[in-house]
């Protein structure tokens, strides 16, 4: 394999996410700012990079694309419904980069224009499985029950990523691009190419098998997000009682709730100070007038 050391940064860099996450175990609080921060910023890099490059027709088209975008706003702007969602997005973003680069590191380094790209890919896409992995094991419960929201949300970048394919959604977009959709890949089962010898064809039986596979991988990935976050915040809520206890949240929403919770408390102290000055002025209107009345009464 020419590229083995694609491979072995990738795995290396794996392991390095891992450790971090491993090591933000016990805090909470340490967790969700790491997790704005990062979120923040992939946001803005990727926001900034797509914006460019919409001069030479490159749009936010793969799994991964859109996975930047929803881990990054959903942390960054704070929608707890939304997190599990996030999560599983980066997660699978992160752990399938991963795979793919051990099996098949060579696009990684073929497909990348300059050296900045596929050093800034590898980072980009480990930082995805971080932010999954801290999702999952190191920031909150999450209930079944809504499982619904992550199936939705997936079906529709599926949708979205065979309109773009048919040309409906950015008709501009370059052929390069358009051709290389890793995602479409998947949808229809020639996903094994990577795998294959250049140039095989892939019979119809295999893409067949090759999508029943994938979808059962999905659901199970889904199951054991929900079945993995809710045994293991038992064990940790029973080997680290506190960790529970630092409910904080830093977001967008936390930020606007803090604000508006500050201007209320000077309203109120500012109400208080002139409700004290006005039951100030009244008593010492009221004494004068005792005194007023006082000196009157002598005279008389």
């Amino acid at each position: 394999m020419k590229y083995w050391w694609i491979a072995v940064i990738v795995l290396l860099m794996a392991a390095l996410m891992v450790a971090c996450a491993w090591l933000l175990r016990k805090n909470r609080k340490a967790n969700m700012i790491v997790l704005f921060v990062v979120s923040l910023v992939l946001l803005i890099f990727k926001s900034v990079q797509f914006g460019i490059e919409r001069s030479v027709h490159h749009y936010p088209i793969e799994f991964s694309h859109l996975s930047y975008f929803i881990l990054g706003a959903t942390m960054t702007v704070g929608v707890k419904k939304l997190r599990p969602f996030a999560g599983l997005c980066a997660f699978i973003s992160g752990l399938a980069f991963v795979l793919a680069g051990i099996f098949s590191p060579a696009p990684i380094y073929t497909d990348a224009e300059n050296t900045f790209n596929w050093v800034s890919g590898i980072i980009q896409h480990e930082v995805l499985l971080f932010a999954g992995l801290a999702i999952i094991f190191n920031t909150d419960r999450y209930k079944i029950k809504e499982i619904w929201i992550p199936i939705v949300g997936i079906a529709i970048m599926f949708i979205f990523s065979a309109l773009v394919y048919n040309k409906i959604i950015y008709p501009d977009l370059a052929a390069k691009n358009r051709d290389n959709m890793i995602i479409i890949y998947v949808l229809t089962g020639t996903i094994l190419k990577y795998v294959m010898s250049a140039g095989a064809v892939i019979p119809i039986w295999l893409r067949v098998l090759t999508i029943f596979i994938e979808a059962a991988l999905l659901g199970a990935v889904l199951w054991a997000f929900y079945f993995v976050n809710n045994k293991f915040y038992d064990k940790k809520l029973k080997k680290y009682p506190d960790f529970v206890g630092n409910g904080e949240e830093y977001s967008a929403i936390e930020l606007v709730k803090y604000i508006v919770k500050k201007v209320k408390e000077k309203k109120a102290i500012q109400a208080t100070s002139t409700d004290s000055t006005q039951e100030a002025s009244q008593t010492q209107s009221e004494e004068v007038a005792d005194d007023a009345a006082k000196e009157e009464n002598k005279e008389n």
